[in-house]
């Protein structure tokens, strides 16, 4: 632990320490403030600190950007919030605190609380006003992850309403004109850094990148050993940070290095040792205890060697770097609009990313970049700027938060860079088809139920189904382990790899791997959460620590929800009576959906049909868990082909389960089952019959993700039955026929407002199930004359008409 001493030097070492009287004036008096400082400058852990022991009075918000898009431990929120605390002289939780997805450790006393830029979005769809804070710095703004790029808009919305409300965006670039253009031509300031010069080294191999890409882990290992034997020498300082793309490559690299400095050492006594070195990985789903590793000193006369993703590019400051190894990859979620399908894929970097990783070497002294990549690819091959998150990925999630904050017309709203209309339409659609919004593009039951989970949408929507079902222990579980990297571990020695996929065998379910994950989660429970276990099984510990964290905190949410809308519960529960009554009796209440001449699918008789159809309560588990996971990952049934060893994305490919009979189109992306599924093996020993392989009782299955590596793999299958998803497909169907207007397309949608004439406001509410109900309308009384029920026989009549024109004009226009 440092002194009060050494704490006081370092900060006054920092080149923002020069400028606090400058900066706090600029706070003072302009509402909005633009800030340019490099990683390093202090920015993060001081300026926060400057305005808590300045503004006496101001509760402040920090947001640190996500890395990644599911649930993991965020490095920089709680590596900054600690460091602040301890430069404050206060506790966690106390003054200064952090909130992330899955651990809030603020109390009523803390006025200065970091957090991702996740956690604040969520706080502004439930508080639009964000009436907890006087002030708020958005942190690392050029990392422009999607929900930072929907801050923007909602506090520019938010900044209209309260003018007393600061704002403060920080930037480690020197492209900051969009931001303060976006805020009204709002003022810059600009603190100077003080960086050591560093020498860039470019391979000379001439590969393109992709050429590069099946190399650049081991070229990178190579550069270690060089820089270990030939770039230092014995005493000095500096240490090594190495740029990959994920934990897998990671982990390898650092079992590789170790090996290389083994092998070197047995035959060269004057080479470096392993006793010598601190080899450590960094990323973004590592434990919190080997996270802070990283940040502590270096013991005397060792030298660290850091594998890291891109978070250490920007987020996070790891001191005394003086070497740094760019493999000039990265790892980005790229979304195809078309299919719906979301992929991880390895990337070259922008120039912009590759000068912020060799600006890591120069910030104690001079340094060397060594990238593994030439001159030549960094000037033509790679994009100046990387592209925002916000156009590469899918908008799911957002559109549902805009949609929670009440804005139907998600097309309208304000985006620093506007995503293309096609991205934000195939978001809307992917909600109505797992029925988190109506035709109309309002929220249904399902939809305030889902934005209620810090998750995924599609596992949103499997845990409101499973609630109601009856199984929403078994897929929290479930889901906590989809949140995880890869909970299986395969060993790289070939002979270890059968002994790990026989002992994975063990917990197989003949469905799939949904159940399969469940299976390994509750063996690991029985075993006391044992370390010993995992190393038997051939299970990594570490990531089932993780789900194990993750499942506690959303059974926490899912008990102060509970007891939240328990009493909102029984109101709806009493009004609802008289309609299950009806149904009972034999009387219809239609949908929308029903008025089209579709039956839409009464997803309530439906869930009465699974119960009652299954047997033994372990089917019925398993059918009921699937159940859930099916109007989740609806959109993401997948069909085997009838010659080839394959599947195919069924909805890019055909709306009707009939059509499509002979196989998929040729230009359709073939996908494959992951070599670590469960069903893996099914599809290896399908029979051979008259030339053509015939997968024994695998014709639809779902998916969680698609990653590409040689070729599209899909993780975490399962088999359903069609009928599950029927749902889903009826929404389709509909959505295809052009009966549906999520974002108010259609200027001739009828409402209650124009069927009426009258000047109140009209919304169509929405029962659960993600059903169209009966169009009531919410706060405003009939209009005169005219009773409740005659004016939604008119919207109904109206809606109708308004089909029936539409389809008469694209009859026309064939």
């Amino acid at each position: 632990m440092p002194s009060r001493d050494d704490i006081r030097k370092q900060q006054e070492s920092l080149p923002i320490y020069d400028h606090r009287n400058g900066l706090m004036d600029a706070i003072r008096d302009n509402e909005i403030l633009v800030i340019i400082g490099e990683t390093g400058s202090g920015k993060t852990t001081q300026l926060p600190r400057y305005i808590i022991e300045e503004f006496r009075s101001m509760r402040i918000g920090v947001t640190q950007p996500r890395q990644v898009s599911d649930l993991r431990i965020r490095i920089a929120a709680i590596s900054v919030a600690k460091r602040v605390a301890e430069e404050y002289d206060c506790r966690i939780g106390d003054t200064v605190g952090y909130t992330i997805r899955f651990d809030d450790t603020t109390s009523s006393r803390t006025r200065l609380k970091y957090m991702t830029d996740g956690v604040l979005l969520r706080e502004a769809t439930m508080d639009p006003l964000l009436e907890k804070y006087d002030l708020l710095i958005i942190d690392e703004a050029h990392e422009r992850t999607v929900d930072t790029d929907v801050l923007f808009g909602l506090l520019k919305r938010t900044k209209a309403k309260r003018r007393d409300l600061k704002l403060l965006i920080m930037s480690a670039t020197l492209n900051v004109t969009k931001f303060s253009d976006f805020f009204n031509e709002c003022p810059i300031y600009s603190i100077p850094g003080r960086t050591y010069p560093v020498e860039i080294l470019h391979s000379r191999d001439t590969a393109k990148m992709g050429a590069l890409k099946a190399t650049y882990v081991s070229k990178c290992v190579d550069t270690v050993t060089h820089i270990l034997n030939k770039e230092v020498r014995p005493g000095e300082v500096g240490d090594v940070l190495v740029f990959l793309t994920g934990q897998h490559e990671i982990e390898r690299a650092c079992q590789d290095l170790k090996k290389a400095v083994q092998d070197q050492s047995s035959k060269d006594s004057k080479s470096v040792t392993l006793d010598q070195l601190q080899i450590l990985p960094l990323y973004a789903s590592l434990e919190l205890l080997d996270q802070t590793t990283i940040f502590e000193p270096s013991a005397r006369n060792m030298r660290k060697i850091i594998f890291a993703t891109n978070i250490a590019q920007t987020s996070v400051t790891i001191p005394n770097i003086r070497f740094v190894v760019d493999s000039g990859f990265v790892k980005q979620k790229m979304y195809d609009p078309t299919t719906g399908m979301d992929a991880l894929l390895v990337v070259p970097i922008s120039q912009a990313a590759a000068t912020q990783r060799s600006g890591r070497a120069g910030r104690t002294r001079a340094g060397v970049c060594f990238r593994m990549y030439s001159r030549e690819s960094y000037e033509t091959e790679m994009e100046k700027e990387t592209v925002p998150e916000i156009l590469r990925t899918g908008l799911t999630g957002t559109v549902l938060s805009l949609k929670r904050l009440g804005i139907l017309d998600v097309n309208g709203f304000e985006f620093l860079d506007r995503p293309g209309e096609e991205e934000l339409q195939a978001a809307s659609r992917e909600l109505y088809l797992v029925g988190g919004i109506d035709r109309f593009g309002q929220m249904t039951d399902v939809g305030h139920g889902m934005i209620a989970y810090p998750v995924n949408p599609l596992l949103a929507r499997a845990l409101v189904e499973a609630e109601k079902i009856g199984c929403l222990d078994k897929v929290i579980t479930i889901v906590a382990m989809l949140s995880v990297e890869e909970p299986f571990y395969l060993p790289r020695k070939e002979e270890e790899q059968d002994a790990a996929r026989e002992a994975h065998a063990k917990y197989y379910h003949p469905s799939g791997d949904h159940v399969t994950l469940l299976n390994v989660y509750e063996a690991w429970r029985e075993s006391d959460y044992s370390k010993d276990w995992c190393h038997k099984e051939y299970f990594n510990l570490r990531q089932l620590r993780m789900a194990k964290n993750i499942r506690s905190q959303l059974k926490d949410i899912v008990d102060r929800n509970s007891q939240n809308d328990r009493d909102t519960h029984r109101h709806y529960d009493s009004n609802s009576s008289s309609r299950k009554d009806d149904e009972e009796k034999g009387q219809r209440h239609y949908s929308p959906d029903q008025i089209s001449g579709r039956r839409g699918g009464d997803d309530v008789a439906r869930n009465k049909r699974s119960r009652n159809d299954t047997t033994s309560s372990s089917s019925s588990s398993s059918r009921s868990i699937l159940e859930a996971f099916s109007q989740g990952y609806g959109i993401h049934l997948s069909k085997k082909h009838q010659h080839r060893p394959m599947f195919y994305h069924y909805l890019a490919s055909t709306s009707s389960p009939s059509a499509g009979a002979a196989g998929p189109s040729s230009t359709l992306l073939a996908l494959h089952v992951s070599p670590l599924s469960a069903l893996y093996m099914d599809e290896e020993r399908s029979m051979t019959k008259h030339g053509r392989r015939v997968a024994r009782d695998l014709e639809w299955v779902v998916y969680h993700e698609v990653v590409y590596h040689v070729k599209a793999v899909m993780r975490y299958v399962s088999k359903v039955d069609l009928r599950w998803v029927q749902a889903t497909l009826d929404r389709a169907k509909i959505f295809d026929q052009g009966l549906v207007w999520l974002n108010h397309e259609r200027s001739d949608l009828p409402s209650l407002k124009d069927v009426r004439g009258n000047n109140g406001g009209s919304k169509s509410s929405t029962h659960d199930d993600g059903k169209e109900g009966d169009m009531k309308e919410s706060g405003t009384a009939a209009g005169e004359g005219e009773s409740e029920e005659q004016a939604k026989k008119k919207v109904r009549l109206a809606l109708v008409e308004a089909a029936r024109k539409r389809a008469l004009e694209r009859r026309q226009n064939q």
